[in-house]
Order: structure tokens, then sequence, then C-alpha cells
């Protein structure tokens, strides 16, 4: 009887879940392989890009160095990266400047919308009382959640942004 019922709860468990699912809540992570290369073409966009560097940071006459965490695509149904249209990442950036220390150096971090259109376009939330209504109006209902948590191991975007930061000033 015991194992019926764990049966039982398991199927409503995820029933449940998979109406959650399909009724607008939060989307599905976004697989490895997609995930790992959407990543280096966000960072590789606001490094070389000075239109996407200067949406992020006032600085952006001097390059960044980035770290990116995407949580979402558009359309939510590619399996390759050629076939997303828009990426939905967190970023975390460092001003680079000769001789300044990672310690010292000035950093920003967002979420941000990056459109791999011809030209690529970038949108980025402002702060203060436009943020929470620039976050409804940039990401997709099933991301605006995931956009106001950022990145979510700041720790570990932070050691990984330092070390990139290290690898470029030599």
């Amino acid at each position: 009887m015991g194992r019926f019922l764990r049966a039982a709860t398991a199927a409503a468990l995820a029933a449940v879940l998979c109406v959650a699912c399909g009724s607008g809540g939060e989307r599905a992570p976004l697989p490895s392989n997609l995930t790992t290369e959407l990543a280096t073409f966000v960072v590789t966009i606001f490094e070389t890009d000075s239109v996407a560097a200067s949406a992020l940071s006032a600085d952006s006459h001097r390059p960044l160095v980035c770290v990116a965490e995407p949580f979402g695509i558009d359309p939510d149904t590619a399996t390759e990266p050629g076939g997303v249209g828009t990426v939905y990442a967190a970023v975390f950036c460092a001003v680079r400047d000769l001789g300044v220390p990672y310690e010292g150096s000035s950093r920003i971090s967002s979420v941000v919308a990056v459109h791999r259109a011809s030209p690529v376009t970038v949108q980025v939330p402002r702060d203060g009382t436009y943020h929470q209504q620039d976050i409804e109006q940039i990401f997709p209902k099933g991301l605006r959640e995931r956009a106001f948590e950022g990145y979510r191991d700041t720790y570990a975007a932070d050691l990984e942004l330092a070390g990139r930061y290290a690898d470029q000033s030599r």
C-alpha cells in the first residue's frame, strides 16, 4: 500500500509540475551545450562591441572584461546556438585599466537581452525606479523572476571574472 501511495503522490506532483511548466511559469534550464556557447557569445559582444559596452557601462570607452550566465533564449525551443535569436543572461564585467589590479577595478553586474540580429543589439534594464518596469518589458514572462535574481552564484562569478581579468592584464 505504501508503494502505491508514493507512486500516486509522485504522479500527482509530476502532473502539477507539468501544468506549471505550460502555464507561463519558470522556463526549464538551458542545455549545457547552449549555455557554454551562448556565454562565450555574450562575453564577446560586451568585450568587443563599444555600443553594447556603452549600454552596460558609462566607462565604455575603456575595455571591459566579462563573464556571463545565460538563463534563457528565444525561441525557447532552439536546440542549437544558430537557432537562438535572443540570449537572456546575467553579466558581470570589470573595466580594465592598465596597471589597475582586479581588486581596484570598477565593476558592473546586470541582466541583459542580447538580440543576435545583424547588427547585434542589447537591452539592459535601467537602475532605480525604472528597473522593474524595464525587466517586465525586456524579459519574457517565464524569465522575469530569474532576471530579478541576476547571477545565482556571485562568489563563483567574482572568481571567474578575477581570473579572466588577470589573464587579460598580462
